[in-house]
């Protein structure tokens, strides 16, 4: 049975809104989500089941009791990450059948911009949903091995990414415990975003005693005090930090050993036994790393000390600003509210409710992608009007309405030129996924004319009369929006496996 506390309602077909648009999104407007996805998206979408309001499609990745699958939310069209917990298999192990709802739990006191959100919640009698933002860059492990090894200014980026992201868990009071090359994915703007909590622990908060004392992860990631088996702190996620920044700068892991034995590996962590670093690598690099890999906790940095150091703090000055957990009441984006109260049935007060408790349920999947989706549309409106050379105005982008000028015998060519001419279309986009949609308006045109007989699917744009340029982008190098799906190449692969030796997930 699916779970009473989720929200199961039907497909409820999106319809267009009269609202202002808020400062965010201002050059996009509401009729952008006017129309729901196309019947050939949803009919084109390859998937094996529907569970709610989700189609369950092909895998992205596997554990050893759970499947991360690409799935599509059906009332907007947006892709989305589904993992599928198999409790059958879960009863095997009475460690993940204690722990089956705690991921979910955990991700809901959680909001950060690193950080995978959880949309949706849903459980069947045999499986168990969690319904996640798709994150179309694929893995950073992926992007490691294409690469061999990352440049020092790239692998800064994604160290104080996770850096920001491990810091905002631990004033939470959560130890992710978990932290590999293999839980960093990146989103469409290549940025980190960290995902797999199901070996998290939060003391105290969620009820659970004595939490850090269970030898669980990747021993090739865990700290010596795990694999030594006593009890632990916070302070085992910045070693986790450690060995993934070294990962990065070398493509090769800090400690192996061979044949691999746990008793060996821990040695050579305890001796600081550290492989040979390239020479390229500056200074200020070597002397963070040294400081995350200290074997002894008490002597290891804290988080916070981390973000101090200078390797990080230079790159962004501003990155100890905190970041809240929960959305405040002014960052709420009034026309998706408005959108989903008038035109698709929600209560005012469910809708916020969910947003700003951060509830994992269909309402906040429905706000967070719908959001996502005019957030898109607006970056990608912009970039057409730079590629088609026109002015934007800085308020939002009103319906196309038809402006006949005065009845004469006809203009002339000059004055044809000094006004120029503009075709457009308004209304929904062919494709949720190419944004080939939305208004244009520009300061520099005297009159709007519409195209007649085109579809509202297959909006037109006809360049003024400007001198010949180069284009600078064209619809092809638009990115796409909710995500490509990642390389199919799995992370589990023997070539990955040769040089990022990890166990599964679940306890040593």
């Amino acid at each position: 049975m699916l779970d009473a506390g989720t929200d199961m309602g039907t497909d409820r077909r999106v319809f267009g809104m009269k609202a202002k648009a808020p400062v965010a999104t201002k050059n996009i407007h509401p009729s952008s989500l006017s129309n729901g996805p196309p019947a050939d998206i949803l009919r084109n979408f390859y998937h094996t089941k529907r569970v709610g309001n989700y189609l369950v499609g092909r895998k992205l990745g596997e554990g050893s009791f759970a499947k991360v699958r690409e799935g599509l939310h059906a009332t907007t069209g947006v892709k989305v990450a589904v993992k599928v917990i198999d409790k059958r298999k879960a009863k095997k192990d009475s460690y993940v059948t204690k722990n089956l709802r705690r991921e979910g739990q955990i991700q809901q006191m959680i909001r950060h911009p690193h950080i995978t959100q959880l949309l949706d919640i849903l459980e069947t009698e045999n499986s168990y949903y969690l319904v996640m933002e798709l994150c179309p860059g694929g893995n950073l492990m992926n992007h490691i091995y294409e690469k061999k090894r990352l440049d020092e200014r790239e692998a800064q980026k994604y160290v104080r990414q996770l850096v920001m992201a491990v810091e905002h868990l631990h004033r939470a009071g959560v130890v992710h415990r978990d932290l590999k090359i293999e839980n960093l994915l990146l989103d469409e703007q290549d940025n980190i975003k960290l995902i797999d909590f199901g070996l998290s622990n939060c003391a105290g908060i969620l009820g659970y005693s004595d939490p850090f004392s269970t030898q669980c992860g990747s021993p090739a990631y865990a700290a010596p005090e795990i694999l030594s088996r006593k009890k632990y702190g916070h302070k085992v996620d910045v070693w986790s930090i450690g060995v993934n920044m070294y990962t990065m700068l070398t493509g090769t892991l800090p400690f192996t050993v061979e044949p691999f034995s746990l008793k060996a590996l821990h040695q050579r962590m305890v001796d600081k036994d550290m492989n040979p670093l390239p020479p390229s690598i500056s200074s200020a690099a070597v002397n963070l790393l040294k400081r995350l890999l200290e074997p002894d906790p008490d002597k290891r940095p804290n988080i916070h000390q981390v973000m101090t150091d200078s390797w990080l703090r230079l790159a962004n000055p501003h990155m100890r600003v905190p970041y809240l957990n929960g959305i405040h009441i002014e960052e709420i984006n009034h026309t998706v509210l408005l959108h989903m109260t008038e035109k698709m049935g929600y209560k005012h007060s469910e809708v916020l409710s969910a947003v700003l408790t951060n509830k994992a349920c269909h309402t906040l999947a429905v706000y967070f992608l719908l959001n996502n989706k005019m957030k898109r549309l607006s970056k990608e409106y912009r970039v057409v009007l730079r590629s088609q050379h026109l002015h934007v105005y800085p308020s939002a982008v009103p319906k196309l309405v038809p402006v006949y000028p005065p009845v004469s015998k006809g203009p002339t060519k000059e004055k044809e030129q000094r006004t120029g001419h503009l075709k457009a279309v308004t209304g929904g986009f062919k494709d949720v996924y190419s944004g080939r949609g939305g208004c244009i308006r520009s300061s520099s045109m005297k009159c709007w004319r519409s195209t007649p007989r085109t579809s509202l699917h297959n909006p037109i744009i006809v360049k003024p009369q400007l001198k010949k340029q180069p284009p600078t982008s064209d619809w092809s190098s638009s990115s796409d929006s909710s995500g490509s799906p990642p390389s199919s190449e799995e992370p589990d692969s023997p070539q990955h496996r040769s040089k990022f030796p990890f166990m599964g997930i679940g306890q040593i």
